[in-house]
């Protein structure tokens, strides 16, 4: 079973949160993921160049049309029935982050621990959303990747007030992060040393992983690499493989 059928299983399997059920991607009404949307999720992430600072950066699929509509839905719209399906698509990122990148990969022949660190919510969002979606999802993934060699750990956390990205260019969203987040310090420890991950939804401009790496790599982590859902197709790209 590939991951969009692994998808359509779980998004069906939570559908009776949502009645009567409406896709996630094009809102026709019957199913949660229709076939259609589901063959845009197949669709591979774009080739663009990456952005100073931005760390090498695996996805699973491009942000568009009715990605990017559920990936929305998801996160803004309270749509928890598309979250089992979308955390499917962000293990299949994960899963190719571990194996094609060097850093990670040496980390894990070493023992040393890679961790997988969620970009953290805004306190102004969470209370928005009522939750931390970005943060759930990543659990969700992780218990779906299901490697002893990686752990979820929500070391990263803000430190100061963020603007709403929406409608922000490259420098503008550089500008409104930099220096916004930091590692927890009873995480300190852990991120020492470590290999990280940062799991995300989506990589628009890459300004998000950047200061995500930046907070990591400031706190001693080894190597810092991404992984996200979908990635627009003006986002950075890393290695052959990654987007």
């Amino acid at each position: 079973m590939d991951v969009v059928d692994r998808l359509v299983a779980g998004l069906h399997a939570a559908g009776g949160l949502v009645l009567p059920a409406r896709c996630g991607g094009c809102a026709a009404p019957g199913q949660v993921w229709c076939h259609d949307c589901r063959g845009a999720a197949r669709r591979p992430p774009p080739s663009t160049t990456p952005a100073v600072g931005t760390p090498a950066c695996w996805a699973a699929t491009r942000c568009e049309g009715p990605v990017r509509a559920a990936v929305t839905a998801h996160k803004d719209g309270g749509r928890r029935d598309l979250r089992a399906g979308l955390a499917d698509l962000l293990a299949v990122a994960a899963a190719r982050a571990l194996a094609g990148d060097p850093g990670l990969r040496a980390a894990v022949r070493r023992g040393v621990p890679v961790l997988l660190v969620p970009v953290p919510e805004s306190r102004r969002a969470g209370r928005r959303r009522g939750e931390d979606p970005v943060g759930a999802l990543a659990a969700a993934a992780a218990a779906a990747l299901d490697d002893e060699s990686a752990v979820l750990v929500r070391a990263l956390r803000h430190v100061r007030p963020v603007a709403d990205q929406t409608g922000l260019g490259r420098a503008a969203r550089a500008a409104n992060l930099a220096g916004a987040l930091a590692v927890a310090p009873r995480f300190a420890d852990r991120v020492e040393g470590a290999a990280c991950l940062v799991l995300d939804d989506v990589v628009t401009t890459g300004a998000t992983l950047a200061e995500a790496a930046r907070a990591l790599r400031a706190a001693g982590s080894v190597q810092v690499a991404a992984a996200v859902v979908a990635a627009t197709p003006r986002s950075p790209r890393g290695p052959p493989g990654a987007s």
